[in-house]
């Protein structure tokens, strides 16, 4: 299935900020890589941003419905420009991808740590191999630089919740 890209070339994606019951924030590293980030993927032709949020939080971190409860959903649609050499992955499309708009979803576990699966879908490749719960803190340090601004914005925006 094909991912919405608006004209200006910016793929439409969904973000997640998973929390647990000690107000920790669920980071992963990036499959083979360095990179740590929270959960996030496009979203479909037609799919509603609440089902390509759990769709997402499925695939990557092994999560139902019944796992977690929605407590926000971000007001706005937050973006940033993918550089260059990130690029080659996501231009397969047309229009070509200049970046992503994210709406943001803060959920909580309800449930034990042991419930997290990062290997439990077989339909596509796993995207982290390794995670950690951290302080809010944290995340706007560490993820790639050019979604830090995105980060801090987004934390910012949820910090009532934290």
């Amino acid at each position: 299935m094909t991912d919405v890209i608006d004209q200006q070339g910016y793929r439409a994606n969904v973000g997640i900020v998973l929390i647990n019951n000690r107000q920790e924030l669920f980071f992963a590293k990036r499959k083979h890589q360095r990179g740590w980030q929270f959960p996030q993927g496009g979203i479909r032709i037609g799919e509603s941003l609440t089902s390509a949020m759990y769709r997402e939080l499925l695939e990557e971190t092994g999560l139902t419905k019944d796992h977690v409860e929605v407590i926000y959903q971000s007001k706005e649609w937050y973006q940033y420009k993918i550089p260059k050499n990130f690029l080659k992955k996501l231009n397969n499309a047309s229009p070509q991808v200049v970046g992503q708009k994210q709406k943001w979803f803060l959920v909580k576990l309800n449930g034990s740590d042991e419930l997290v699966d990062l290997t439990c879908d077989s339909k596509k490749n796993q995207e982290f191999d390794e995670w950690k719960w951290v302080n809010p803190s944290i995340p706007a340090k560490e993820v790639v630089w050019f979604k830090q601004d995105v980060y801090e914005k987004v934390l910012n925006e949820f910090l009532t919740f934290l």
